[in-house]
């Protein structure tokens, strides 16, 4: 395990903690750009840089890289739980990402905000309601909760976007609709989730190609999409890349993985294939992301982003109680 950082801050009384992983210093503290990595449900941060080999990459890519905990392994984009009314996870990495630039760690905005399964429509949400100023948003097998995007049907700001899925996960639908909670763990997913303050009919999803679209859309897009499929090695599975993009416009780009679990491409296929489907190995996920954060850089060409204190004034329907 890579050496991290283990830190805490306190949000609306609440603690919460985060695993760091620091970019080197290049004699300006606040040079570094910034990189939020969110677990998916029954993970932790820690076990994120495990998953995702980021706690080593990140920095050696010259990436201030930080693993936040959600409150008991999950992220809430509805609303707090019961036992926990003001819990905040929006509000949570807004203070983290400050909290980050005041120690001179990396710059508080523009973030670079991504996420696996739960972490990853949770950092749709936040990124498609604004309440963050995210430059750079990268989903793996997650998308968009279908009530966050009734409230938005276009996201609230610019931003570059990259989401790979499979068509083959046995959680989350390619095409969208209810998440699959089947089995035993199906039962422990479903029961964990309404501790958690979902309400019945909320675990619904969008199709990954309506999220990029809707994307793309938001970043003034207006052509259809390059479609090219990637060289495959023998033995692994077919990957198909869609490109959405136009002069001064930021970019989304879709890679589908037909027959892909639910995974983090190119990480350790850690549980059977007979339960989350196969976790290709030739796409390199973290690559990717890291490639993103590097060609972004932070810059916001042709795009509106918004400064901290401005985008808290957009959390209208984010925050708690928005779904209620």
């Amino acid at each position: 395990m890579e050496a991290l950082e283990r830190g805490s801050i306190d949000v609306a009384g609440v603690p919460r903690s985060y695993w760091l992983a620091r970019a080197p210093r290049t004699g300006q503290p606040t040079h570094a750009p910034l990189l939020i990595v969110l677990h998916g449900s029954g993970m932790d941060g820690r076990s994120m840089a495990w998953l995702t080999g980021l706690g080593r990459r990140g920095p050696a890519a010259g990436i201030t890289t930080v693993f936040p905990d959600g409150w008991k392994g999950v992220w809430h984009a509805a609303r707090p739980p019961d036992r926990e009314p003001d819990l905040d996870d929006a509000l949570f990495l807004e203070e983290l990402s400050i909290h980050l630039g005041a120690q001179g760690a990396a710059r508080s905005w523009p973030v670079f905000l991504a996420g696996v399964s739960n972490g990853a429509w949770f950092a749709e949400h936040v990124a498609r309601h604004a309440l963050l100023p995210v430059t750079g948003l990268f989903l793996v097998a997650g998308t968009s909760l279908a009530l966050s995007r009734r409230l938005a049907p276009v996201p609230r700001l610019r931003a570059g976007v990259v989401l790979i899925m499979g068509t083959g996960d046995r959680s989350v639908p390619y095409a969208g609709g209810r998440l699959a909670r089947r089995g035993l763990s199906g039962m422990l997913l479903r029961r964990r989730a309404g501790r958690h303050g979902e309400l019945r009919g909320e675990d619904v999803v969008a199709g990954a190609e309506q999220v990029a679209t809707d994307w793309a859309a938001g970043n003034g897009i207006t052509a259809a999409p390059a479609i090219e499929e990637l060289p495959t090695p023998p033995g692994d599975l077919p990957v198909t890349r869609k490109t959405w993009a136009a002069p001064a416009c930021r970019p989304v780009a879709l890679y589908r993985i037909d027959g892909g679990g639910h995974g983090w491409p190119g990480g350790p296929q850690f549980l059977p294939a007979r339960v989350i489907g196969p976790v290709t190995r030739h796409l390199d996920a973290t690559g990717i992301l890291l490639a993103m954060a590097g060609r972004e850089g932070g810059a916001v060409p042709g795009g509106r982003v918004l400064r901290p204190g401005g985008y808290a004034r957009h959390a209208e329907h984010g925050r708690r109680g928005g779904y209620a």
